[in-house]
């Protein structure tokens, strides 16, 4: 299992196929939920691909018309799309965290190709306790320090994964949001009824789901936010860059975008009656460009959309291709900056209804003119373009629904034409007149407010009708309408009622009851041609209101001639230069766009829209570098120059804004050569500056100017915002992360107000409100420990620490309220969430942003982030990711709250959870996250992940089965929850759901490798194929897709899964050798030899030159490994210094013992997925199975180093031994475990005069035998089962231990870290795992010749100065070793068997052969009654997933030769047995099949016992019987065995077991050689020869036993009798020769002695 990252695939709505006019591009609001609720269309069919013709551009007009792309709707059923969703993200089970992909991978990723991402962080387990052991299903124990990986949010790579907007699936209707107790497991916690049965994503209206109002914040607000939302104000609600900023409801899994917060871009929330709300806008054909998630939940891979082309199939109908668009209204010639904005109104007539000479205009002197008439056509032109594009757009979508999906002729961007003003004090509707001219846009939008409030009438709206605007504001969910609509309206909308827009599908009016918009727009063209032409073609107004409805008559060579009309009388004409490239954008002469809109940037830079426009363009065309210069631009030439202004933090906290541009040489767009060459040009007439000068002239005199830093209105501050996190989104794309960091820290401060002058005085104050007396001073290093909230205490926080404001963003003072204003508090609360999650990762996971500037304290001042951004806007992802940083905390909160609140309350009835902690507070997380989305796959998946940690089975796969219900294409749900029924026993339900992960996404390795050990721990081997290894020597006979043998000497390659599995070994590898590349530059080189130099090596290496040593490996592979190595070897060195300072010198060190740290570039690297114990049957080379323990053996070395409570000096050594060592056990098997077994009188045989035993149980009494044995046997036994890692290590410094003993090693519950902390001067290995663990934390394992041969081991041997790493390490590349620890080769067996204290038999002594053979024969007849008196029966008591094919290939062609043979199997477990009678049928033939005879699995002591009814053990060549081989011989059963690899401990175990279970002498040596094979031929041939040799003699009577002869007979009698007298089963030999073993390895580390010990 391991984390998430919260990321999801997502599905676009469908949208509208084009109308009639093929050529028009569709509008933006075509995708706008409409206001009318009544009859809705159904949901619209998928949409086949798309043309990549680019749509036609907006171009900017009158009154902006707001449109908007269907609401995302995360995790719908993707078979209801009709189409293979592909996930290729990393990570499993484990929470779900952040990620994102490069658009350099982001193809390849969402074909299922592996990107070339090194770190792949949280899909990996490593096997330091803090994962779970992932696809091999087996439980980890909960270490401390860095979050489990499966609680760890994903590395913030520097990926981004593109997706299609997705659906929000909700419920059927707003009544099933009703909250009632769902019972999971014994653990009910809240969450709205019946969330398996939630109806998928279904479409209403014009495509668009209907809200669960319940389940949503706001959803009141937000209800209809789908729908037309037309502008009222002069104020951009929602960027063009959308889908760069990520303002909008953090709601979840929506598409993701280039920034780490990653949060979907759905509606913004809704603002009641006003509205100004335009979803994200594609940056190209359907490409929204996408985040990296926050939450921390795994990354499913995601659909293929390609960069600039059209969306593939199946996707649902592409948004267009168009530009961000800008949320002004469209410019009336007075929402410039220095002028006012005035909206006339009219009804919905023509011409004849303007007022020309009205009651009101004559009462107020006013008198008919020519001009008054300019203007009232002027107006009446506005109107009548506004109607035509809405007549379009409904036009388009009433064609979709009557024809269904079909291709689009057109892809082209809309962008909306910018009609000049209108008049704004003679037309008049009523008695109303206009107000006066306002100074800004603020004043507008209070105007538009105050107008709204009156609800006496219908304003002119942007895009929409006046009339039409004012219905659409109405909201059924919300009570009554916001204003009542004119009774023409509502005669035109067929009366009263619920009020629809006249070209509504099913109430539109026939043409001959209504005007039509085309014939109107063309009667105003002709009128403004005419009045243009009257006026010499000097007529501004007219001109660009004429070009904007040729625009929408899609007339874009006429419309182009007409706005270059304007720009020949006045070539700074802003809007005008920018209508131009939107027409031009529309020709598909896109780089003449580009020119014109960097043209409009330079004219006025703080023209903000055309900046929006042009960084879409730059981003569609992945040129986010240059996009990034355009903004950092516009910044330096809008920073406030005034001296004292706020712009810069304290030095400390290099907290500012200004340093934001990058150091990468980088390309400007054409035509910004160099960003300052704007503000260079001032020597010109025309020039920027002058232009920029007189544009905001009257602008400075606004409220609020220049208190964001820039010199723009207060009232643009969140505009201004916007642009900044989305700099900041591009950037973390482009793997900037520290300079991203500072976009997304700026932003906030923006928002915070400049008085907060970095983020860590940010977090001081959130600190400061939230804990008062907890609060640190000024510098220090933050809250001496996390401040834990629950989550409705969190959720003030920012009423808190903004109260002088009234709990509001001081710096957004000046937005008006409105959904606008909430779009700014949005993105406010993304840009905090994205640097809590880059500062997370570079404290847990530590993807590429390790050297972060702004590094955190730790994780007090990540979590001030998360509360401030949740406390702004509620979001589930939010709650996921605080959820992940909580459960890696280990203090308890009691002392700041109550276990009795009420969020906390849900984890009382869990056992395992103590009130208050860290985790108690996650799992209140979690649970609160699923009252706000019950359908959050990742909030499921990780509150899954944590109750399987704490031993809840049942309880997570009942999550993981929610999780799975909500989306069943979740690859990280499905492999989670495979993992834990497999856990559960339920291997072929495992199967299944891998299956099924591995078809949603083929290249996810952890679901591929966890298929393949589920599939070969049943036998099944069809498709396993194989790999070409050593020339065939190794993995020779493959298995095809129909399961037939296939020889790979004959094929000479490999294929099928296994070749799968290896190759991602391969790729895995390869891509961590270049984790730490470059961090060897200069001041880290000089900053490391320093401290290598203070920690000892001026003693230990006084004559070695670091410096020069270090440059060596300076940029080469594997230079991270190497510094770790290095840092690790200095804090053994250091310890021995300060043993001998204390104890031998009487001195001390001036400098003390300071244990060097890993430098911050140092991220911690990820493991590779085929686990160190899978490489056990794993066909690896020696030199991949020593990578894969050295890297995991290195991830858990920097994660504990990079722990808090790892001391900043290393451990004080223990005093000299007085008399006795005293050695300390660490495990977490003493219990009823193979281990206990074998060694459970080991620690009382101890003499106290050498060895005094500590034994630290990391997992708790079971009660057993063996568990009380060794507690009351062992001198000190310490149950630590709940202790953390940093008390633990404490304790075994306290206790004084010489040496301590890793019996775990890398299986599952071991703790790895406190061995990786160094807390003992010697730590060694044996017992617990049979291979290399290729650490430095690792200094001896136990073994002898014949496990560990001499030619495996490195070829340097001496592991005790710095020199000795640079001196081994040049022999790092080589293939045929794969041993680094020293070795203590024992003088037998390195094997330990207590079976003569504890095994059934043990009071056997006295039983003479025959009687033994009585018995065995009684047993024999007992358990297979029907077997004929002369059959031999052949055995293997292994779990099956130790028989490969090469195997099982031999043991039937066995069978075959031993005619009178049977093979007996257990069925362990009991799946195997159908696959391997299947396959000895297909193999050999039916009769050999029914020779193989299955039984279940016996209790130990039976199954110790029974084993004497075997013949002869066949064992298992690739792994052997370890184990089950003492048990074997404890019963003098010969075993036959083959040490297949001669670099594989694994493989070569039962040949040492066997030859310390023979007598030292030549009849021993004689067995031996015909015990132990030498290949597969001999192992054939030996078995053939025994089994046909043996033959029994019965009374012919049937009374008596039946007697064997035959060597195999005189080999079962040999092994009797030596069975009290051989090595293998004398305990107290064992310990006496580890006694020795001790003394030596200690007295070698005062000495300063290396080497291997021979004993």
């Amino acid at each position: 299992m391991l984390p998430l990252v919260q990321m999801h695939q997502m599905v676009q709505t469908p949208l509208d196929p084009p109308g009639p006019l093929q050529n028009h591009g569709k509008p933006d609001f075509l995708s706008h939920q409409h206001q009318f609720r009544i009859a809705r269309p159904p949901p619209l069919p998928l949409l086949p691909k798309a043309d990549s013709t680019p749509r036609a551009l907006a171009v900017r007009g009158t009154y902006h018309q707001q449109y908007q792309q269907p609401q995302p709707q995360p995790h719908q059923q993707y078979q209801q799309q009709q189409q293979q969703q592909q996930h290729a993200a990393p990570t499993l089970h484990r929470i779900t965290g952040s990620f994102t992909l490069s658009h350099a991978h982001a193809h390849a990723h969402a074909h299922g190709q592996e990107a070339g991402n090194a770190e792949y962080s949280l899909r990996r387990k490593t096997p330091s306790g803090t994962i779970d052991n992932g696809y091999d299903g087996s439980l980890a124990h909960l270490a401390s320090g860095p979050p489990p990986l499966k609680h760890m949010i994903l590395p913030a790579s520097s990926k981004i994964f593109p997706t299609a907007s997705s659906h929000r699936t909700s419920p059927s209707s707003v009544g099933n949001s009703l909250q009632l107790p769902l019972q999971v497991g014994a653990w009910p916690y809240m969450a709205p009824a019946d969330i398996s049965n939630t109806s998928p994503g279904t479409t209403s209206g014009w495509g668009v789901g209907p809200l669960n109002m319940a389940l949503e914040p706001g959803s009141a607000d937000r209800a209809n936010f789908m729908q037309a939302l037309p502008q009222q104000h002069g104020y951009h609600t929602q960027s063009g860059l959308q889908p760069l900023l990520g303002p909008g409801y953090q709601q979840q899994l929506a598409q993701s975008m280039y920034n780490p917060a990653a949060y979907p871009q759905s509606g913004m929330w809704r603002d009641g009656g006003l509205a100004g709300y335009r979803s994200p806008v594609p940056l190209a054909n359907g490409y929204t460009v996408q985040n990296a998630v926050v939450d921390s939940a795994f990354m499913p891979s995601q659909s293929t959309i390609h960069h600039g082309l059209p969306n593939p199939p199946g996707l649902g109908q592409p948004n267009p291709f168009r530009l961000p668009l800008s949320s002004h209204p469209l410019d009336d010639g007075f929402s410039r900056y220095d002028q006012n904005y005035s909206t006339p109104h009219t009804p919905y007539h023509r011409l004849e209804a303007l007022s020309l000479n009205s009651a009101g205009a004559l009462a107020n002197g006013e008198v008919s003119s020519p001009a008054r008439f300019k203007e009232r056509a002027l107006h009446h032109a506005h109107k009548t373009y506004n109607d035509l594009l809405l007549y379009l757009s409904h036009s388009k979508k009433a064609h979709h629904s009557k024809n269904g999906s079909g291709s689009r002729s057109s892809n082209k961007m809309v962008v909306y034409p910018k009609p000049p003003k209108t008049l704004s004090a003679t037309v008049t509707l009523g008695k109303i007149r206009p107000p006066p001219a306002f100074a800004d846009s603020t004043a507008n939008y209070a105007q538009h407010l105050a107008q709204k409030d009156t609800g006496g009438r219908s304003l002119s709206f942007h895009g929409h009708s006046t009339e039409s605007q004012g219905i659409e504001q109405g909201n059924v969910d919300e009570g009554p309408m916001m204003g009542n609509p004119p009774p023409m309206m509502a005669e035109l909308l067929g009366g009263p009622g619920p009020h629809r827009n006249p070209y509504s599908n099913k109430h539109r009016r026939a043409y001959h009851e209504m005007n039509s918009p085309i014939l109107s727009a063309k009667a105003s063209l002709e009128m403004l041609t005419n009045l243009c032409e009257q006026s010499g073609w000097k007529w501004i107004d007219g001109m660009l209101l004429g070009g904007c409805l040729q625009y929408g008559l899609e007339h874009y060579e006429e419309a182009l001639e007409w706005f270059k009309r304007i720009v020949n009388l006045d070539e700074s004409h802003v809007e005008a230069v920018s209508n131009i490239a939107a027409t031009l954008y529309c020709l598909n002469r896109q780089e003449e766009a580009e020119q014109h809109w960097v043209q409009a940037v330079k004219i006025r830079p703080s023209y903000l829209e055309a900046v929006e426009h042009l960084v879409g363009l730059l981003c569609s065309n992945h040129r986010s570098q240059e996009a990034v210069n355009t903004i950092e631009f516009v910044q330096r030439t809008l920073r406030t120059p005034a001296p004292g202004t706020l712009l810069l933090g304290p030095a400390s906290e290099t907290a500012s804004e200004t340093s934001s541009t990058t150091t990468t040489t980088t390309t400007t767009p054409t035509g910004l050569s160099t960003p300052d060459s704007f503000a260079l040009d001032s020597d010109k007439t025309d020039s920027p500056d002058r232009s920029f000068a007189a544009s905001i002239e009257g602008s400075s005199k606004q409220p609020g100017f220049g208190s964001s830093g820039y010199e723009i209105p207060g009232s643009e501050n969140g505009r201004m915002i916007l642009l900044i996190h989305a700099k900041g989104n591009m950037l973390y794309a482009l793997k900037d992360i520290d300079h991203a960091s500072e976009a997304f820290e700026e932003a906030v401060l923006i928002s915070a107000g400049r008085q907060i002058r970095g983020v860590q005085s940010l977090i001081r104050t959130i600190q400061s409100v939230l804990a008062p007396r907890s609060v640190p001073a000024q510098g220090s290093k933050g809250l001496s420990a996390p401040l834990l909230l629950p989550p409705d205490k969190a959720k003030n926080t920012a009423q808190l620490v903004f109260a002088p404001s009234g709990g509001q963003l001081p710096g957004l003072q000046y937005v008006p309220e409105g959904s606008h204003k909430k779009s700014a508090v949005s993105t406010t609360s993304n840009s905090l969430l994205s640097l809590a999650k880059i500062f997370q990762d570079a404290i847990s996971n530590a993807g590429p942003n390790a050297g972060l500037i702004r590094q955190p304290a730790g994780v007090g001042d990540i979590l001030a982030l998360y509360y401030l951004s949740m406390s702004l806007q509620e979001s589930p992802s939010t709650a996921n990711n605080v959820g992940i940083l909580l459960a890696s905390v280990q203090q308890s909160a009691s002392q700041q709250m109550s276990p009795s609140d009420t969020s906390l309350a849900v984890t009382t009835s869990v056992p395992g959870i103590v009130p208050g902690s860290g985790l108690a507070l996650a799992l209140a997380y979690y649970n609160y996250g699923l009252t706000l989305d019950p359908r959050h796959v990742h909030l499921h998946t990780n509150l899954g992940s944590l109750l399987k940690d704490i031993g809840q089975l049942d309880m997570a796969i009942s999550m993981y089965e929610q999780a799975v219900a909500c989306d069943g294409t979740f690859d990280i749900a499905l492999t989670n929850l495979a993992n834990a029924v497999k856990d559960r026993g339920r291997i072929s339900d495992a199967i299944l759901y891998y299956k099924r992960a591995v078809t949603s996404n083929p290249n996810f390795a952890e679901a591929v490798c966890g298929l393949s050990t589920a599939l070969n721990s049943v036998c099944d081997w069809r498709g396993r194929g194989g790999v070409l290894l050593a020339k065939g020597q190794y993995d020779r006979w493959h298995v095809d897709d129909e399961g037939m043998l296939r020889d790979v000497k004959a094929q000479g390659r490999g294929s099928g899964l296994m070749k799968r599995v290896v190759d991602i070994v391969s790729r895995q590898l390869k891509e961590s050798s270049t984790w730490g590349c470059g961090a060897l530059q200069d001041a880290a080189i000089q900053q490391l030899t320093a401290q290598l130099w203070d920690a000892g090596a001026s003693t230990t290496d006084a004559s070695l030159d670091l410096n020069a040593e270090l440059r060596k490996w300076s940029g080469r592979p594997w230079e991270g490994a190497r510094i770790l190595r290095l840092i690790e070897r200095s804090t053994r060195a250091a310890m021995r210094c300060w043993y001998l300072d204390k104890h031998v010198r009487r001195t001390k060190s001036p400098a003390g013992y300071l244990r060097p740290r890993p430098p911050a570039s140092l991220s911690i690297p990820s493991a590779p997925t085929v686990l160190p114990f899978h490489t056990f049957t794993c066909p690896l080379t020696a030199k991949d199975i020593r990578r894969i323990s050295q890297r995991n053996a290195i991830r858990i070395s920097c994660s504990t180093l990079r722990s808090p409570w790892v001391p900043a000096t290393v451990y004080e050594p223990p005093s000299p031994p007085s008399p006795h060592l005293n050695v300390g056990y660490v495990s977490s098997d003493f219990n009823n475990h193979p281990l206990a077994h074998l060694m459970q009188s080991v620690f009382g045989f101890h003499s106290q005069t050498r060895v005094k035993a500590f034994c630290y149980a990391t997992t708790a009494s079971d009660k057993s035998v063996h568990r009380q044995q060794i507690e009351r046997e062992a001198p000190v036994f310490r149950d630590v089962s709940n202790w953390t890692s940093d008390r633990l290590v404490d304790q075994i410094v306290n206790d004084g231990i010489h040496i301590l003993v890793n019996l775990n090693g890398y299986t599952r519950g071991a703790r790895n870290e406190i061995f990786a902390a160094r807390p003992a001067p010697i730590q060694m290995s044996f017992m617990g795992f049979a291979g290399t663990l290729g650490a430095e934390w690792c200094d001896y394992l136990l073994a002898d010749t014949t496990a560990i041969p001499p030619s495996t081991l490195r070829p340097h041997r001496n592991n005790l100065n710095l020199e000795d790493v640079f001196r081994d390490e040049s022999q790092a590349d080589a293939a045929d070793w794969i041993y680094s620890e020293n070795i203590i080769y024992s003088r037998d067996t390195f094997f330990c068997c207590d079976h003569a204290q504890s095994a059934d038999g043990s009071n056997e002594k006295g039983m003479t052969w025959e009687e033994d053979q009585r018995r065995r024969w009684e047993m024999r007849k007992e358990l297979f009654p029907s077997l004929q008196d002369d059959t031999i029966i052949l055995g293997n008591f292994n779990q099956l997933y130790k028989i490969d094919p090469t195997t099982f290939r031999t043991w039937l062609r066995i069978l075959s030769h031993v005619p009178k043979a049977v093979l007996w199997l257990l069925r362990f477990p009991d799946l195997g047995e159908t696959h391997l009678r299947r396959t000895a049928k297909a193999w050999a033939s039916e009769a050999v099949a029914k020779r193989i005879i299955f039984t279940d699995v016996a209790p130990k002591q039976q199954h110790i016992s029974r084993a004497r009814v075997c013949d002869l053990f066949l064992d298992t060549p690739e792994c052997n019987a370890h184990t089950t081989a003492a048990d074997i011989l404890w019963s003098s059963t010969p075993l036959l065995t083959l040490p297949r690899y001669q670099y594989k401990m694994c493989s070569r175990m039962a040949a040492s077991i066997l030859k310390g279970a023979l007598p030292k002498n030549k009849e021993g040596e004689e067995a031996a050689k015909e015990l132990i094979a030498a290949d597969d031929t001999e192992y054939e041939e030996f078995a053939i020869k025994l089994a046909n040799g043996l033959t029994y003699h019965v009374n012919a009577n049937g009374t008596g036993y039946g007697k064997g002869s035959g060597r195999l007979a005189d080999l079962r009698k040999l092994l009797w009798q030596s069975k009290w007298t051989c090595a293998l089963f004398d305990t107290r030999r064992w310990v006496w020769d580890l006694e020795d073993a001790y003394e030596e390895a200690w007295r070698r580390w005062v000495a300063g002695e290396g080497g291997d010990i021979y004993l």
